[in-house]
Formats: structure tokens, sequence, C-alpha cells
């Protein structure tokens, strides 16, 4: 069996944002464990939030340039909505974790703003980055 460079990008594309579903989706069920025991709305949002991190922000950017340095018409326009949502949806989700991570940090600001530094800003930024890019793109320059 083989397979095109345009199928080959869609399955790298498809790949890519299944990798990302799974990523947030474990956060869903460590929050689903943490039901189980004793919690607190605080520990819940720990537990969601804890995939969070530059790792699907770089995913999501990862498939922004594949689209945008692929021939134009080689990529379905589906798949390139669905690359620009999963893109604002990391975004989001990152700013949130980084909220949350700050307003967490009791005792220690600064380790608390570190901490949503490399985690969940980075989430944000490259993930906005990835939608800013697909939203601005002008595949005729």
């Amino acid at each position: 069996m083989s397979i095109s460079r345009d199928e080959a990008r869609e399955i790298a594309i498809a790949a890519i944002l299944l990798t990302i579903v799974v990523r947030l989706t474990a956060g869903l069920l460590q929050m689903t464990d943490e039901l189980i025991g004793s919690w607190t709305f605080g520990s819940l949002a720990d537990r969601l939030f804890a995939p969070v991190g530059s790792t699907i922000g770089m995913l999501a950017l990862a498939a922004a340039m594949i689209v945008v340095l692929s021939p134009t018409g080689s990529v379905a326009i589906g798949v390139i909505k669905v690359v620009r949502w999963t893109a604002a949806v990391v975004a989001v989700v990152g700013i949130l974790a980084a909220l949350h991570t700050i307003t967490r940090a009791n005792n220690n600001v600064l380790a608390g703003v570190w901490f949503a530094m490399i985690n969940g800003l980075a989430a944000a930024i490259l993930g906005g980055t990835a939608w800013w890019i697909l939203t601005n793109f002008n595949g005729d320059r």
C-alpha cells in the first residue's frame, strides 16, 4: 500500500490533532479520578489542567505549519477548519490553565507565575500563534 504526499499530510495532521485530544482527555480522566475521592473545585481544576503545556501548543503549531506550507488545495478545507478550531481551543485552555495556576499559588506567587509560564502560557502562545497564522494566512502571497 502506498499513499500520496497529500494523503500523508492529512494523516500527519490527523495524528497530531488526535494527540492533542488524547492529552486534553487525560486531564478529564484525571479529574474524573479525583471525583472518586475527596475533592475540591481547586483540586478538580488542578487535575484538569495538569496535561496542558508546551507540548500541546507545539502540536497545534505543527499542524498549522503543515497546512500553511502545503501547496494550495492539497489539504482539505475541512481539515484546515478543524486545525484552526483546535488551535483556538489550545490557546483558550492554555490561558485558563495559566490563570488557574497563578491564582492557586498561595504562598509563592513567583513559583506560580513560573509554572504558568512554562505550561499554560506556553500552550496559549503557541496555540494562539497557530490560530492567528491560519486565520490570517493568504495562500496567494
